[in-house]
């Protein structure tokens, strides 16, 4: 695999700490943020799925039912943010 070199830019506390990380899992600066990154994004991944099949358990529920009463959709919007599972952003309205 070959590797491309990227540069950022961090505040210094940022930096100590990552170099302090590194060091202490015995590993270059570059590949412990290559890591990190690819941990990163994996996670995002993740999360991106499982919101996806979030709104698909609703849609195919609504579908079977009808619209979730307004009550509910808001506790379980509730519930995903508690979790980490869903940002603040709105949900589209039900139908």
């Amino acid at each position: 695999m070959t590797a491309r070199k990227l540069s950022i830019s961090v505040p210094p506390e940022v930096e100590a700490t990552i170099k302090e990380a590194a060091a202490e899992e015995g590993k270059p600066v570059s590949a412990w943020l290559a890591e990190a990154a690819v941990e990163k994004a994996h996670a995002a991944a993740l999360h991106a799925a499982g919101r996806a099949a979030a709104r698909e358990l609703v849609a195919e529920y609504e579908t079977e039912h009808g619209s979730l009463p307004e009550e509910s959709r808001s506790r379980a919007r509730q519930f995903l943010i508690e979790a980490g599972l869903l940002d603040e952003e709105p949900w589209p309205a039900a139908g």
